[in-house]
């Protein structure tokens, strides 16, 4: 059950990003996803944030040892996260935008994980954030956990304001990936061209 490997961590310093998230809380073992929740007009965060750990016992983990502790100077509160029944509908797919652009701060010339307003600093990218040849050849081969352990570095959760909006969200994406390749595949009947599948899918 996805709920029971996802964290939820209330009055986080608000100037902490995702990719802060994922340095601090990382200790604990392997991160699916981080979700910061932010305000949806400012667009700041609002100091809570969803962590989805790959396993149960890494979510339990973080929880015994961070509820009720100083994180940057603020006592955090740790639990996990609520499951409306649709969780597994949050972590099942994922879209990335335009990677010209960062998510953090918006400017050009470099992603979210090496952005400037990250409080702690560059982290290195995960081997499922780039899609050169050497993933593409992983995937074709099958080895798909290493690209679980994911980050969100270029996704936008901005005007995410909770974890039933999340799953909601990614509801439709899922929706929309899904007609999009159905419209291709016939396409491609029809032309008898070319088709190369190079979507994410965690569902594995």
């Amino acid at each position: 059950c996805p709920s029971r490997s996802t964290v939820y961590i209330s009055n986080l310093d608000y100037y902490l990003t995702n990719n802060d998230l994922h340095q601090i809380f990382g200790k604990f073992g392997s991160i699916v996803r981080v979700t910061v929740l932010k305000d949806r007009k400012t667009r700041r965060s609002r100091g809570v944030a969803f962590i989805q750990y790959l396993k149960v016992d890494d979510a339990e983990k973080c929880i015994r040892e961070i509820n009720q502790k100083k994180v940057f100077g603020r006592i955090v509160k740790c639990s996990l996260a609520l499951d409306n029944g649709k969780t597994g509908e949050f972590i099942k797919r994922k879209q990335y935008i335009d990677k010209r652009y960062c998510y953090e701060c918006g400017s050009k010339g470099h992603l979210s994980y090496d952005c400037p307003n990250n409080v702690l600093g560059r982290r290195s990218p995960k081997d499922g954030t780039c899609k050169d040849s050497s993933s593409l050849s992983s995937r074709k081969s099958g080895k798909r956990k290493s690209r679980l352990i994911d980050s969100d570095d270029e996704e936008d959760d901005s005007d995410i304001e909770t974890l039933s909006q999340a799953i909601r969200l990614e509801a439709e994406k899922s929706e929309n990936q899904t007609w999009n390749k159905q419209s291709v595949k016939r396409r491609r009947i029809r032309k008898n061209s070319y088709f190369s599948d190079e979507e994410d899918n965690l569902s594995a």
